[in-house]
């Protein structure tokens, strides 16, 4: 299952969890338990070590969300406490970014609360997801060759945005749904434009409040 796949599965269920909650009253307590379900997605994080950044500022804000449905936070200040938090990881993950350079065929690339720069040179690329959640990635494909049978890529920025470099001969066809968002196509070479047999990158792009651009 595709990283746009789980995080809408996600949506879903916790959306049917209020709703039942709502009206059943299935779950008790669950309006002032429910951050403990941010609080575990960081901690996932942080035990799978994929954003230990991103880990912790989820577990952050899980426990101001908690903190302010049990009484032990003032509703006053978690404006102020989020904002210090977004500050907190915009100086943060600029200072402890890398850019990691692969080779794999198939990528796939999920961020959450967090930032990813990386940088492919496979000979044989074949696409993958990125997606980017309250956070933002940039892939480099500038090294890289696409497979004979060209490529699928499946964007997914929800409160982010993902960027991706492809090199000036690559023919790329992009499509999307935008949701308080856009993507954009800024390379300069279009399909059609070459040998119609020449292999095409295809780009898919899911933006909800947020951005995808894919250039040279």
């Amino acid at each position: 299952m595709s990283n746009r796949s789980l995080f809408g599965l996600l949506l879903v269920l916790i959306g049917a969890a209020f709703i039942l909650n709502s009206y059943l009253n299935l779950f008790e307590g669950f309006s002032s338990w429910w951050p403990l379900l941010i609080i575990v997605i960081g901690l996932i994080q942080l035990i799978k070590r994929s954003s230990i950044l991103g880990g912790l500022m989820m577990m952050g804000i899980g426990f101001l969300f908690l903190g302010k449905n049990m009484g032990w936070i003032s509703s006053e200040l978690v404006l102020p406490i989020a904002l210090i938090l977004a500050g907190l990881w915009l100086v943060f993950s600029r200072l402890t970014g890398k850019t990691r350079l692969e080779a794999t065929d198939q990528i796939n690339y999920f961020t959450l609360f967090s930032g990813l720069k990386t940088s492919n040179q496979s000979q044989n690329f074949k696409g993958g997801s990125v997606a980017a959640v309250f956070g933002g990635s940039e892939v480099n494909l500038r090294g890289a060759r696409l497979s004979e049978k060209g490529a699928e890529l499946e964007l997914t920025a929800v409160f982010g945005g993902v960027d991706i470099i492809v090199p000036e001969h690559w023919q790329v066809q992009v499509i999307g749904v935008p949701i308080f968002g856009g993507w954009e196509n800024k390379t300069t070479c279009r399909p059609g434009s070459m040998d119609g047999d020449a292999p095409v990158l295809k780009v898919s792009c899911t933006v909800v409040f947020g951005g995808a651009t894919i250039k040279n």
